[in-house]
């Protein structure tokens, strides 16, 4: 099933937010955050039962807030965080996002294991904040007391590799709000080479929400300028990281706002050989302008002496591809023709093609499910669940999920049932905008021969457009998936 897409890359950091918040039928989960910096804030003799502001809130701030808002970030279009003031002035704003779960960005449960990079806030975080706000958001600093950035972003900072698209800038259209692009960056490699870091680092961080990056062969590299040739400038539209003539790309690296480079572990390299290229597919989000973006890769690289320490060529990672049927019915009583899922499947094969209408039975044959499983789910409210045994073992580097729009739960589980039963990823809450890669903090290993569940469920209640007819597994944002993958290392 490798071949039915490239694996996604969630990105494990903040990215730009939509301009209103997701449908939820769930709470908040409760998770457990990264230890907070203590911030060194000289403070005034305020009472200290009416301001919270400078040991309770200012670290906050300056550990989570700022890694999107501080000025010129990510988040600053949306709200600029420089001063004490800020937090005031936004006081309110702030008590709703945290309450409600929308910030800081982190989908995964307590029900997970515990990740790196964990931005998510205590319960005590929380209800520390809300205190503040509700005693009327006093400082006991001066109004114009600067909030620090005590998480800045990483670069490789002197890379031994910079790639740019090789047909120049992009430039898009307010016309369309997220615009899915896949461009070409070409190594030029003469010599195999090892990839030890790699990062993205976004032109126009205004409108460049998320970037996932994969390594294709010299075998595709014809269909890939076919796909460019076809539409003006460079690159071309698509939904999800490329497949090209039928084959995923092996995965580089993913990148939202705030996201550090990407270091193999110790021993452990990306493997690119002469005529290998990169597709880049960047999500752009012009809700206020378009300009022309030229984002760019950085890499570190091997030298001779690491190979030669290391017999000549360095251990790869695996990935594997845990994917389930995508089978939502439309509503009991719609005449729609497309509600015919016959008709559903012409409509995928018109859009993407003839392996395209393949792929949602080959998901039911994969997971010894049918399309009578889910008839009876005409409620707009559908599931999927599918087990796969582990073909490749190792320790555990990373996991993913990926949804759609209509998503609205996502749970990963290892060996379902039994004594050693470990959830590995648990999103009660699904978000479109913000998908992650997540990275255990803890050693957990996958044997061959375990059992990974993976289970989806869609709610046509979230969609922000018109969700007509039987909904099935595409590569359309309209159209759904239920898509997940693991990075082991082998051991």
């Amino acid at each position: 099933m490798v071949a039915l897409a490239a694996v996604l890359f969630a990105l494990n950091s903040c990215g730009s937010e939509s301009a209103t918040e997701s449908a939820s039928d769930s709470s908040s989960p409760e998770t457990t955050a990264v230890e907070p910096v203590t911030s060194e804030v000289e403070s005034t003799d305020a009472p200290a039962d009416t301001s919270h502001f400078s040991n309770e809130v200012l670290p906050v701030l300056e550990n989570v807030c700022t890694q999107c808002h501080s000025p010129g970030g990510p988040g600053s279009i949306h709200w600029e965080l420089q001063t004490a003031a800020d937090a005031v002035a936004e006081a309110d704003f702030i008590d709703s996002v945290i309450s409600t779960g929308f910030m800081p960005p982190w989908p995964a449960s307590d029900l997970s294991v515990p990740f790196e990079n964990d931005i998510s806030l205590t319960d005590d975080e929380i209800a520390a904040i809300r205190a503040w706000v509700d005693e009327g958001a006093e400082l006991d600093v001066d109004p114009g007391t600067p909030i620090r950035t005590l998480n800045p972003p990483q670069f490789i900072d002197e890379p031994d590799l910079v790639l740019t698209s090789a047909k120049g800038a992009y430039s898009g259209s307010t016309d369309v709000l997220d615009d899915y692009r896949c461009l070409i960056y070409d190594p030029e490699f003469t010599e195999t080479e090892w990839v030890l870091a790699s990062h993205f680092e976004p032109d126009q961080v205004e409108v460049v929400h998320h970037a996932i990056v994969t390594l294709h062969s010299a075998d595709v590299r014809d269909r890939a300028e076919q796909l460019d040739a076809a539409e003006e400038g460079p690159g071309w539209t698509c939904y999800v990281a490329a497949a090209l003539d039928g084959v995923g790309g092996a995965p580089m690296n993913g990148w939202a706002p705030g996201q550090p480079p990407r270091r193999m572990p110790d021993g452990y390299g990306i493997r690119v050989d002469p005529g290998d290229f990169l597709v880049v597919q960047i999500h752009y989000h012009f809700d206020r302008s378009a300009p022309a973006d030229l984002s760019r890769m950085t890499f570190e690289l091997a030298t001779d002496e690491e190979l030669e320490a290391a017999g000549g060529e360095l251990k790869e990672l695996t990935g594997d591809l845990y994917l389930g049927p995508a089978e939502i019915p439309c509503y009991e009583g719609d005449t729609d023709p497309l509600c015919d899922r016959d008709a559903a499947l012409d409509r995928v094969e018109d859009l993407y093609g003839g392996f395209a209408r393949r792929i949602p039975d080959l998901m039911l044959l994969q997971c010894g499910s049918s399309v009578e499983d889910y008839a009876d789910m005409t409620n707009g409210t559908a599931w999927s669940t599918c087990d796969h045994r582990v073909s490749n073992p190792g320790r555990l580097v990373s996991v993913m999920a990926h949804m759609h729009e209509l998503g609205l739960s996502y749970r990963m589980t290892k060996n379902p049932g039994q004594p050693d039963e470990q959830v590995l990823l648990d999103i009660p809450d699904w978000d479109f905008d913000w998908q992650f890669l997540y990275q255990p903090v803890e050693d957990i290993s996958l044997e061959r021969g375990d059992i990974v569940q993976i289970e989806c469920r869609w709610n046509r209640e979230r969609a922000p457009y018109d969700a007509v007819g039987y909904i099935l597994w595409a590569e359309g944002t309209v159209d759904e998936m239920c898509y997940s993958s693991i990075t082991t290392a082998p051991e």
